[in-house]
């Protein structure tokens, strides 16, 4: 198991500046669903509230992996 524990640290590590990556970088993810609002203001306000969701949503898996990778390590 120490190695499944040195995967989910790692890849919990990672996930801190792709989850900023995203925030800032707005992520196309959806992108047809924003296609259609024709109001311009709208869909840039909407797309950066999708943006802020997916950075959070990828956020989550920091210390989601990091207690996994410790519990994995029997660091309890």
């Amino acid at each position: 198991m120490d190695g499944l524990s040195r995967v989910c640290f790692f890849a919990g590590l990672i996930s801190i500046p792709v989850s900023i990556a995203f925030w800032f970088m707005n992520p196309s993810f959806g992108a047809d669903t924003f296609a259609t609002i024709t109001d311009e203001a709208m869909r840039q306000v909407l797309q950066q509230a999708h943006a802020e969701r997916w950075g959070i949503f990828v956020g989550l898996w920091a210390p989601t992996l990091l207690i996994l990778s410790g519990i994995l390590k029997g660091d309890r």
